[in-house]
């Protein structure tokens, strides 16, 4: 498939066991690590995996800014990505990379079951990401339910095309990873995607879920901005 598999992680020793069951043989991972305090980088390397510290500073945004350039310095001609924390089947990026090549795409998002969202992440979780969805697919022109997904897969050119342009460092990575792919042209899809219960605590606070509105409204402005100057 020649697919890299990029995960982000900060103390996930305990999901990684898990996703290394689910993992196709096929697929080559990276992860990129936020100085993780548990056994995240033993489990890797028994696995087989590549590891690597995250540069930039703290947070996912940095992760996968850091995960992109290596990605680049490779020869695969796709990237996928998933959150390390059991949330997202790894399976599911053969799928979503099939979608991908039929429908001469450049970036897909895994769009995760509301219902289950709701579930395990509240009401206003689901609220936030369906209201920026919503304004989302009016401004650049596609069906888009899940923006705040943490599980993508990009062609090589669309990670060269975004990787210069990002600027998040922290959970506000999928508004900047979109609003950029948007912004300079690339083709946009999604397929659906299961979602389950994170195994360990979760990094994302209530204080981030009301900051995640303000970096919500910051990229709806600057997406406005854009339409208008178009």
């Amino acid at each position: 498939m020649n697919l890299l598999l990029l995960l982000p992680t900060l103390n996930e020793e305990e999901a990684l066991r898990a996703l290394a069951d689910e993992t196709p043989a096929e697929f080559d991972v990276l992860i990129v690590d936020g100085r993780s305090m548990d056994g995240t980088k033993d489990v890797a390397l028994a696995m087989g995996w590549q590891f690597i510290t995250q540069r930039y500073g703290k947070g996912k945004g940095c992760a996968i800014r850091t995960g992109m350039e290596e990605f680049l310095k490779t020869n695969y001609d796709h990237l996928g990505m998933i959150d390390a924390d059991y949330s997202n089947d790894p399976r599911e990026i053969k799928r979503m990379l099939h979608v991908l090549k039929e429908n001469d795409l450049d970036v897909v998002l895994g769009s995760r079951d509301v219902k289950r969202q709701r579930e395990l992440l509240g009401w206003f979780s689901v609220f936030i990401n369906r209201f920026t969805s919503t304004v989302a697919s009016w401004m650049y022109g596609c069906r888009l339910t899940d923006i705040q997904t943490g599980c993508w897969v990009f062609t090589r050119n669309a990670a060269e095309t975004i990787l210069p342009h990002l600027i998040a460092n922290g959970f506000e990575i999928e508004y900047d990873l979109l609003y950029n792919a948007w912004r300079h042209g690339l083709r946009i899809g999604e397929a659906p995607v299961t979602f389950r219960e994170r195994i360990g605590e979760s990094k994302f606070s209530t204080r981030q879920r009301f900051k995640q509105i303000i970096h919500g409204l910051r990229y709806v402005y600057w997406s406005l901005k854009h339409l208008h100057e178009r």
